[in-house]
């Protein structure tokens, strides 16, 4: 579940109203608004009760509002509110003291993600606990919603700290610390294609050897099609790795020696492979194929050097006339792994408030 809100001032933001009683055609609401109140930090959640009727078109309407300072000393208003509808207020009135006791108040609509407080109560305990029996135990005395929404937000946290470490190492040229990082974390290869793939070997030696035994291929990753078993061959350089070189001429450029060189060794690592496939794998129980395999060729920091229109243009046309070689950035491969944080957090309805 999420709770939008909208700023309206420097100092206050209004909720989503909360709907205590509902009939056919009136319901009660409360009208829920976060301030910052300098006198009473912690008193900063207020609002108004209000009464509204349903309109032909569906739509509900305010009632009227009445003046209370114009009540005569013989009358008198009751509110009643019920002991589930008072729980239900509570509850989610303490929601927005939470979001904004961590987050204050930011300027324009901000939607958070609300998720069970015991839920992370556990998730803290097991981070803390060097038993692993006892967080089994504890383990089995949550519902099946609460295991998935624990293994969903682990998730998320194995997926937050890929992402810092992308960014602590957003300039690190050393492509033996890339190796080992694609290695330990395969997945985030395997998003890159639209079919269900597997690494099947790293550092795989695929031919080329002399007469002499000198020489030699090792390609940084073969990956595998899940459904087809067809090979795919991964290379990988660095961020630091140059995508472009100086101006050809008219706002045109060349690509970086660094790149095509790339481009060039990945396509004979392919040629070899598939002239010596069968040899290589003769001897083995193999389960894979090769089927004029597609090539990968991850390198350089789009975002980081790609700084206008026409090194973008230059660059696109370039990688898009690459019918055997696909090239993808570092920042780019990145980019996907934010893109499947968010499908996470949209996916998860608990409570945990989380912008």
């Amino acid at each position: 579940m999420s709770i939008k809100i909208e700023s309206t001032s420097l100092k206050s933001a209004k909720g989503e109203d909360i709907e205590l009683r509902v009939t056919k055609s009136t319901r009660l609401i409360f009208r829920p608004e976060i301030v910052t109140n300098i006198k009473k930090p912690k008193a900063s959640v207020r609002g108004t009760f209000i009464f509204q009727k349903k309109k032909i078109s569906g739509d509900w309407e305010d009632y009227k509002t009445y003046n209370l300072s114009r009540l005569k000393d013989e009358e008198w208003i009751k509110l009643e509110i019920k002991s589930g509808e008072l729980y239900e207020l509570i509850t989610k009135l303490d929601e927005y003291y939470q979001i904004y006791e961590k987050y204050g108040i930011s300027p324009g609509t901000k939607e958070f993600i609300v998720t069970d407080k015991n839920i992370i109560d556990v998730m803290q305990w097991i981070s803390e606990a060097e038993n692993p029996d006892a967080i089994i135990e504890k383990l089995k005395d949550l519902s099946v919603d609460s295991l998935e929404t624990i293994h969903s937000l682990l998730g998320i946290t194995k997926i937050y700290r890929l992402l810092e470490l992308w960014q602590v190492n957003i300039d690190n040229a050393d492509e033996e610390f890339w190796q080992k990082f694609f290695k330990k974390h395969p997945w985030v290869i395997s998003q890159v294609f639209s079919y269900p793939v597997v690494l099947f070997k790293d550092k795989a030696y695929i031919g080329g050897k002399s007469i002499s035994n000198k020489g030699g291929n090792i390609i940084d990753f073969l990956y595998k099609n899940r459904l087809t078993d067809n090979l795919i061959l991964v290379e990988i350089k660095t961020p630091t790795t140059k995508l472009l070189s100086k101006e050809y001429r008219d706002n045109i450029y060349s690509v970086s020696t660094d790149l095509s060189g790339a481009i060039n060794q990945i396509l004979n690592y392919k040629d070899c492979f598939q002239k010596e496939y069968n040899q290589l794998t003769s001897n083995t129980s193999s389960t894979s194929e090769l089927f004029n395999p597609k090539c990968l060729l991850i390198v350089g920091n789009q975002k980081k050097e790609i700084t206008n229109k026409n090194l973008r243009r230059s660059f696109e046309l370039y990688r898009s006339e690459m019918k055997s070689v696909e090239i993808i950035t570092f920042d780019e491969l990145f980019e996907k792994v934010k893109f499947i944080v968010n499908m996470f957090q949209e996916s998860i309805e608990d409570d945990f408030i989380s912008p």
